[in-house]
């Protein structure tokens, strides 16, 4: 019986790019034409490697000499010989390669999925992401309502999402081979729906509370959320290197929160404190005790002292600080 050996070669993302089926019992890989295996690789020599078997019969990858060398899968040291198990990948030059035999078993087929529908989940997302927004605008009126104040920031937010989702599809597309709209804007749509409750959570939380630090600190949590959303599709671009590309993104958002605060920082002491009030809400919301009557006209007298004690401090000898009657 004929001896069988399968060379794959292997993208990046290590799927099977193409799979050459060898006769005999050495098959010779490299650019020459002579070779069983012929390979569009600069970086490859003419006569690359030879893959055999071993006493034991267990196939190995020999290097003939070449100037690049031999490789495993994620190694940086140039190996003489490499001992295959069908599992094992081997890199020359910049390609990757995996060897089998004839008699390597494979995993069964996968049956067939029931075909998960996301339209539904992405138009009840979508309705309560208008609603969230609609009912915070109309929360906030203090005039008149008008259809087209409510209109333009929905079609602005739809088309911000849609394109944003729309984005991400096609890098999926360029890089995964699938657009996977469906699934992108499920995530945008999920991020949009957590970045509006968490708004609403801030600004009835600051005020019911009296605490301004949830507004000051509130861009924490929102490059938070967007981190989980770009990872998110990352992870649905290509489910690969997920520790990389959490790494990348935990850098990039403790950038950003840095680079935040340090702006922040250094205007936070020219803001008003009512500028953080940022929409009228109803006195049965707020949880913090009221300020009595009294206390507040107290502290009124002390700040007017300490008001008048500066200014009679800045004014020069001899000036009088108001007319006389």
């Amino acid at each position: 019986m004929e001896e069988i050996i399968w060379v794959e070669v292997l993208t990046r993302h290590r799927d099977v790019a193409a799979r050459h089926r060898c006769v005999g019992p050495e098959v010779r890989v490299g650019r020459d034409y002579a070779n069983d295996v012929v390979l569009d690789d600069p970086y490859v020599a003419p006569r690359h490697i030879r893959i055999f078997r071993d006493g034991a019969g267990a196939l190995v990858a020999e290097d003939l000499g070449s100037g690049n060398g031999l490789f495993g899968d994620r190694g940086s040291r140039k190996l003489a010989r490499v001992l295959l198990d069908g599992e094992r990948l081997i890199r020359i030059g910049h390609t990757f390669l995996r060897i089998r035999d004839a008699s390597h078993a494979v995993a069964p087929e996968r049956a067939y999925a029931s075909q998960t529908r996301h339209w539904p989940v992405l138009v009840a997302l979508a309705a309560a992401v208008l609603g969230i927004e609609a009912g915070s605008m109309w929360l906030g009126e203090t005039s008149e309502t008008h259809v087209y104040r409510y209109l333009y920031p929905l079609l602005g937010l739809t088309l911000f999402t849609s394109g944003w989702a729309a984005v991400w599809a096609v890098l999926s597309r360029v890089f995964a081979g699938q657009a996977r709209f469906e699934r992108n804007l499920l995530i945008a749509l999920s991020g949009i729906l957590a970045y509006s409750l968490f708004d609403e959570f801030v600004t009835y939380g600051a005020y019911a509370l009296s605490w301004r630090e949830l507004v000051t600190y509130q861009y924490v949590g929102m490059l938070c959320l967007l981190a989980i959303v770009c990872f998110l599709h990352l992870r649905e671009l290509r489910p690969t290197r997920l520790k990389l590309k959490g790494g990348i993104v935990a850098v990039l958002l403790g950038v950003a929160i840095g680079m935040h605060f340090l702006g922040q920082s250094e205007i936070r002491t020219g803001f008003d404190p009512q500028s953080y009030v940022r929409r009228l809400q109803p006195p049965i919301v707020r949880l913090a005790p009221v300020q009595s009557e009294t206390a507040f006209f107290a502290d009124v007298e002390e700040v007017k002292s300490k008001l008048d004690r500066d200014r009679k401090e800045a004014l020069p000898d001899g000036a009088s600080s108001g007319s006389e009657d």
